[in-house]
Parts: structure tokens; C-alpha cells; sequence
């Protein structure tokens, strides 16, 4: 990546863990392709996290048709 194009976020994951165990934990993943997934439970935000970190592999702006690693 040359210095003239900085590097722009494109995917975001939002967690709120309280420390209260009885609280609830909840999370939101985005990316500027269209992927949007929430989450409201203990339970359900390690699955969030693990669909967001998938999601990396296979969202169209992480890896533009055309751009081949060397």
C-alpha cells in the first residue's frame, strides 16, 4: 500500500460486556458492503464475533475482484 492511499475502516464490531455477570452483553458487527448482525445475549455475542471475523474472508471490499496478493 503506497502512502498516498490511507487505509479507510470498512468493517466495525461494537461489544458492551457490563461487568455484572447478570447484565446483559450485547454487540453489533457492520461493514460498508451491507453485512449487518446484532447480538443480545452471553451467548450470542462470541457467535457475532466469530460471523464478523468470517465475514473478513468473504466481503466483496476486503478483497476486490482483480487484487491478486504476490
Amino acid at each position: 500500500m503506497s502512502a498516498s492511499s490511507p487505509r479507510q475502516a470498512v468493517r466495525w464490531l461494537h461489544i458492551v460486556a457490563p461487568p455484572s455477570f447478570s447484565a446483559p452483553a450485547s454487540a453489533r458487527s457492520w461493514c460498508q458492503c451491507g453485512f449487518e448482525r446484532t447480538a443480545r445475549d452471553r451467548a450470542g455475542v462470541p457467535a457475532l464475533i466469530a460471523a464478523h471475523t468470517a465475514h473478513a474472508a468473504v466481503c466483496p471490499l476486503s478483497h476486490p475482484e482483480g487484487s491478486k496478493a504476490a
